[in-house]
């Protein structure tokens, strides 16, 4: 990786730090896309590692707000989901991922403006579960599907029972995408030499984002996140 494109990529990795801390926006939404054009190695094993960090330091806030027994039938459903990414993964050309990728960011970016109510059940946390392991495993999305279902849950509650979902499917994740060889020493290394990126990113955030208009601001990353994903479909 030349030094052009690292750069480029932890300015990526600190944008999306920023965004996560200050509206609640997914990180690996804003840098798939984006990181998929720079270096589409790092998706989606560093955005999965980056996303398991930022969860387990929520769950330490909100642990006390978990409740395993909602999703429990999610989790049961990311176990054929991250089957059927880790397949997609080995069996499809880049540019059907691309694709793939490009959707999952849109529907990331209709979940954040429309979210729809549906109905909460086995059935749907299972259905939940599954597409929240497909897109996890392929592009590190696995959020809009939960968020879609559980938005309806009291703030604290949904932030402490998705990020104990998130701890435990990002796992899950990691030992999948390794199972099929996607995870190498490599990966290990570029995460380490960006963690001071997201690190940078979430700092900014605390000491700068109660500043910004909050809407404003996850208005300037939705269209941020539709341009990348348009253009990964071009």
């Amino acid at each position: 990786m030349s030094a052009a494109t690292w750069l480029g990529c932890a300015l990526v990795l600190a944008l999306g730090a920023f965004v996560q801390r200050a509206t609640g926006f997914g990180l690996a939404v804003v840098g798939a896309p984006l990181l998929l054009m720079l270096e589409p190695r790092l998706v989606p094993v560093v955005l999965v590692l980056f996303g398991f960090t930022v969860s387990l330091l929520t769950l330490r806030h909100y642990r006390h707000e978990v409740r395993l027994s909602e999703i429990g039938a999610a989790l049961v459903g990311r176990l054929p989901g991250n089957a059927l990414g880790a397949w997609l993964l080995l069996a499809a050309p880049m540019a059907i991922l691309e694709k793939l990728i490009a959707g999952s960011v849109l529907f990331a970016v209709a979940v954040t403006l429309f979210q729809l109510r549906l109905p909460v059940n086995r059935g749907t946390l299972f259905g939940a579960g599954v597409f929240s392991g497909i897109f996890g495993t392929v592009a590190a999305i696995g959020g809009p599907p939960m968020v879609l279902l559980l938005h309806g849950l009291p703030p604290d509650r949904l932030r402490g029972t998705l990020s104990a979902f998130f701890v435990v499917t990002s796992l899950l994740t990691l030992f999948t995408l390794a199972l099929v060889g996607r995870v190498s020493v490599w990966h290990l290394a570029m995460a380490l030499s960006f963690a001071p990126a997201v690190l940078f990113g979430t700092w900014l955030a605390n000491h700068v984002a109660h500043r910004c208009d909050r809407r404003l601001l996850q208005g300037a990353s939705l269209s941020l996140c539709t341009l990348a994903a348009l253009a990964l479909l071009l």
